[in-house]
């Protein structure tokens, strides 16, 4: 009795190493990835095939052999799963793309914002000379450091990337307020076909001449840390504008407030250089008008030079 339970043993290793040859025939020569066979690993000792959804397992020790069935555990199910996942997709799926989560998750760093906003401060700049030095008209002497003096709103600010984010294209719609605020008590003659400068012997709280500019800015941008907040980026390019409207405002004890809407002889278009560096916490910019001020011969050659703070990051 004992024999025929030895002669049935030995059957049933020898059917489960014949199937065991079959299947690993079968990957080898002809794999087909709708098999129910989703694993079979062989190591020294031991030979696991995961057929449907049970786990044969054949083991060789100093016993003899010895064949277990069982369902495979979740941690062996899910891994298994995984890997044949893996493997049907290498072999069945050619738009399939291991690192698709990956580039899911990159940094898209083409980009366009909705509003970015800077302040800063506007004076006179020429021939390297600077403030009072560099007016014209001694007469048109401008504040110096007067918060507000140039106030700019740049909507939809476009970052292209042209190299990995290191290397971009940055542009926005400008609106652009200069804002002149003068330290004698003058007043600018509006419609007269020169630049008429008036001493009314009025002392004035407030004295300024605003200019508002629609322009567009065309800048070169390196960014050290593309994606990221701990690098620097650079950019420089020049900008381009029209004159959108422009008034002066004074306010004094005698007249009060008085506004007039005027043209002033100014400058209906302007272009310039700009330059922008912007930091972790702390963000700069600059801009030299390389046009004229006011209009080409109506008044003393007279550029300006802005420069502040971004607010609101372009």
């Amino acid at each position: 009795m004992k024999r025929k339970m030895d002669i049935t043993k030995s059957l049933s290793l020898f059917v489960a190493l014949l199937m065991t040859a079959s299947v690993a025939m079968a990957q080898t020569e002809n794999p087909d990835p709708d098999s129910d066979t989703e694993t079979i690993i062989i190591t020294s000792d031991t030979t696991e095939i995961l057929l449907g959804k049970r786990k044969f397992i054949i083991i060789s020790d100093d016993e003899g052999k010895k064949l277990e069935i069982k369902k495979p555990s979740d941690d062996d199910w899910d891994e298994d799963e995984e890997d044949a996942d893996e493997a049907e997709h290498e072999e069945g799926d050619d738009d399939w793309d291991p690192d698709y989560e990956k580039k899911e998750s990159k940094k898209k760093y083409s980009d366009v914002g909705l509003l970015a906003f800077d302040l800063g401060h506007t004076d006179y700049f020429v021939d390297n000379k600077y403030g009072i030095d560099a007016a014209g008209n001694p007469a048109l002497e401008l504040k110096a450091f007067r918060p507000g003096s140039h106030v700019a709103l740049h909507f939809l600010p476009t970052t292209v990337s042209m190299i990995q984010g290191v290397v971009n294209l940055k542009s926005a719609i400008t609106i652009d307020w200069s804002n002149y605020y003068f330290v004698n008590d003058i007043t600018l003659q509006e419609g007269a076909e020169t630049l008429v400068i008036d001493t009314t012997g009025i002392n004035f709280d407030k004295n300024k001449l605003t200019a508002r500019y629609v322009q567009i800015p065309l800048l070169f941008n390196i960014n050290t840390d593309p994606g990221g907040d701990d690098g620097v980026s650079m950019s420089f390019g020049v900008y381009g504008g029209i004159l959108w409207k422009s008034w002066t405002k004074q306010v004094s004890s005698e007249l009060g407030k008085v506004k007039v809407d005027g043209d002033y002889n100014l400058n209906p278009y302007r272009y310039g250089l700009m330059a922008r560096l912007d930091f972790k916490w702390f963000d700069i910019y600059a801009m030299y008008n390389l046009s004229n001020l006011f209009d080409e011969g109506i008044a003393p050659e007279t550029q300006t030079l802005v420069a502040g703070i971004n607010i609101i990051d372009f």
